[in-house]
């Protein structure tokens, strides 16, 4: 195992507190597989079966919709895992991953996963606090798919970037890179032209600015209320 792979799994959240060697024997019980940019594909019965954890490139959750569309859920970068929960459960998602860039990932059998967390008391801690964020995500996400209008689903979606660390601090700004755009369309379900009308507005009235695919936020208060505007207006209609 390399250094830039353990370096990479002793900052992932669900590792942490660990020891060296603990981390040490994890990444050594571990397989790596190399996906090629969009040829690569994670099955639903696979998700299920085994611990998976990107170290470079990018993977993406897909879903079918009722017409037979695949709808992106997420995406998952560097030192992030995927399908916790359908993996605990044992039961299939209904989704599956697809590589958009080159990308190497890590995975565990789900007995090996099972036999750490009844062992390691740290592990089984960090599982527990892994899965309560990813039920406070999926609530975020549930009002993402609420909204109706389209600067209100923008609103949400930069607002779940912000709680969830997806941004990052540039002149005491909070910055959210929705950079490559079109990916970032066809995550929100919406045309690319849809997005940058809908970002223009948002700029007319002061709630952020926007420069080649990032968004400084200028007011998070701004975009909330105008959320909350939103999911009133959607329980009355």
């Amino acid at each position: 195992m390399n250094v830039k792979k353990l370096i990479c799994l002793h900052q992932a959240p669900l590792f942490a507190g660990l020891d060296d060697v603990a981390c040490e024997q994890i990444a050594a019980a571990s397989k790596s597989r190399e996906y090629k940019k969009r040829l690569g594909r994670i099955d639903a019965d696979e998700l299920c079966q085994r611990l998976h954890f990107v170290v470079s490139g990018e993977m993406q959750l897909v879903r079918l919709s009722p017409d037979g569309q695949e709808c992106l859920i997420q995406r998952f970068k560097p030192g992030e895992f995927f399908c916790l929960a359908s993996l605990l459960s044992g039961h299939c998602c209904c989704s599956h991953v697809v590589s958009a860039a080159t990308s190497e990932v890590l995975f565990w059998p789900q007995e090996w996963f099972r036999r750490l967390m009844q062992t390691d008391g740290c592990f089984h801690q960090n599982v527990l606090k892994q899965m309560a964020q990813q039920v406070e995500q999926e609530r975020s996400l549930r009002t993402l798919t609420r909204c109706s209008r389209m600067d209100s689903k923008l609103a949400a979606y930069l607002l779940h970037k912000l709680n969830h660390a997806h941004c990052c601090v540039q002149q005491k700004t909070l910055v959210v890179d929705l950079r490559p755009i079109g990916m970032t369309a066809q995550e929100l379900g919406v045309a690319r032209e849809t997005l940058s009308r809908s970002l223009q507005r948002l700029v007319a009235i002061d709630g952020i600015s926007y420069r080649r695919g990032q968004v400084h936020i200028n007011s998070p208060e701004l975009l909330e209320r105008l959320l909350e505007q939103s999911v009133c207006c959607d329980d009355c209609e």
